[in-house]
């Protein structure tokens, strides 16, 4: 979903800093810590757009002793994942971890108009943190990333003949398209490849300093979005319409939370904080004419 019109009912919120758009959320982790999943109307405590619930992911925290894990696999289409994370002390008060990876896949679909195979994988990431220390009351904690999608993709089948299709397919056009009768084949009939073109990256720092009775949380998070997506608008091998940049999104959000938690004998615990909230959008849609339009 790459719609920079559709805001989710359900937010999504990496180590504290919430996503807005669900194609910022492409990373993948190899450090998970845990994944909270919390039902229903959540916008007291977590704000815009958590009408419908809360996902949240919290990562392994750096380490001060070395480790890590890597992980790996290989399937048919000659699919390949994988991924890894070491983590280690630089010194008594600072640890650092680094994580990365990548997804790739041939195609399944295939393109018969220009012998070519579409849905493809090709997506990759890198996510690196630092922990500081000081003190037993003093914990800051620097988080950056950078994932990538460069994907041939994706596929949309013809799958009831009509009147435009008869059309589109006649000696006058002479488009080709997807058999309706066999939309299983997997085939399709393009002039050139669709693309999809995701880049997500930020930062975050979050800084938890305890004064005994009660502890302040500052999260501060600038991330930014850009997509581009384009496909053969007329999906047919009649080079009628082009989705030149179809699908061009640039987002940037910047996000700000403050919180203090207290606990006030044994029964009874206090939160209270704010959070600010900035998102700016650049959208461009066109649609050109291809070179058989207008004969």
């Amino acid at each position: 979903a790459n719609n920079a019109r559709i805001e989710p009912s359900v937010g999504v919120f990496v180590d504290g800093v919430y996503r807005s758009r669900s194609a910022s959320q492409i990373g993948d982790f190899p450090d998970v810590q845990r994944v909270e999943v919390l039902r229903g109307p959540q916008s007291t405590l977590f704000g815009k757009n958590a009408s419908a619930g809360v996902v949240s992911v919290v990562t392994q925290k750096p380490k001060f002793e070395f480790g890590g894990n890597v992980e790996g696999s290989y399937g048919n289409l000659n699919a390949i994942v994988a991924k890894g994370v070491v983590t280690g002390p630089v010194s008594e008060t600072i640890a650092l971890s680094l994580a990365g990876g990548f997804n790739k896949r041939d195609g399944y679909v295939k393109n018969l108009a220009i012998g070519t195979r579409i849905a493809e994988r090709d997506r990759w990431f890198v996510r690196g943190q630092i922990l500081i220390e000081p003190s037993s009351d003093l914990s800051v904690r620097l988080i950056g990333d950078y994932s990538k999608i460069d994907e041939r993709c994706c596929g949309v089948f013809n799958v009831r003949a009509s009147g435009a299709t008869a059309l589109l397919t006649s000696p006058l056009i002479g488009g080709r398209i997807n058999n309706a009768a066999n939309i299983y084949a997997d085939e399709v009939y393009y002039n050139y490849d669709p693309t999809n073109k995701v880049t997500s990256w930020g930062g975050s720092g979050q800084i938890d300093y305890d004064f005994g009775a009660a502890t302040l949380t500052s999260i501060t998070a600038y991330r930014k979005l850009k997509s581009k997506a384009d496909f053969d608008t007329d999906f047919t091998s009649a080079d009628l319409a082009r989705g030149a940049g179809v699908g061009q999104i640039d987002l940037t959000t910047f996000t700000q939370e403050l919180r203090l938690a207290a606990e006030v004998g044994d029964r009874l615990n206090l939160l209270v904080g704010a959070f600010y909230f900035n998102e700016k959008v650049k959208q461009g849609t066109q649609i050109g004419w291809g070179a058989a339009a207008r004969p």
